[in-house]
């Protein structure tokens, strides 16, 4: 019988450590519920004083370079467009003078190949060496 009330004090020695450390457990959960609490209240009140109005004012901001990139975009636009118009006008003129001065242009090449022709005389010399360097 001796056994028995010694095996039945160490059972009771740890049911009460074991009902112990439950509420130690339990009150440790309670504390860290309760800063998470407040944590939580801290940082709402962070949220609501300093980001909100941060964002507010990064919003607008964004919102105006928007504004300002969609005005270049529309310029961009706007310049390109003139820029092709202005293009397409030039070679419709170049065209132009192009056709009506081409006779022009072949006498005056002609005339200068004569020039050239006669200012070496004979032809005992070429006028100048293209090849080479």
């Amino acid at each position: 019988m001796d056994n028995l009330a010694t095996t039945n004090i160490w059972l009771a020695i740890l049911a009460i450590v074991s009902l112990l450390e439950f509420l130690m457990i339990c009150a440790a959960g309670f504390l860290a519920y309760k800063a998470y609490r407040q944590v939580m209240t801290i940082v709402e009140n962070v949220e609501r004083t300093h980001v909100a109005p941060l964002r507010a004012r990064a919003d607008a901001m964004l919102d105006e370079v928007q504004m300002v990139v969609d005005r270049v975009k529309h310029a961009q636009v706007a310049v390109t467009d003139a820029l092709r118009h202005v293009t397409g006008a030039g070679s419709v003129i170049a065209g132009s003078v192009k056709s009506k001065t081409w006779p022009i242009a072949g006498i005056i090449n002609g005339v200068r190949a004569a020039a050239q022709t006669l200012k070496n005389g004979k032809g005992d010399e070429p006028p100048y060496e293209r090849y080479g360097t």
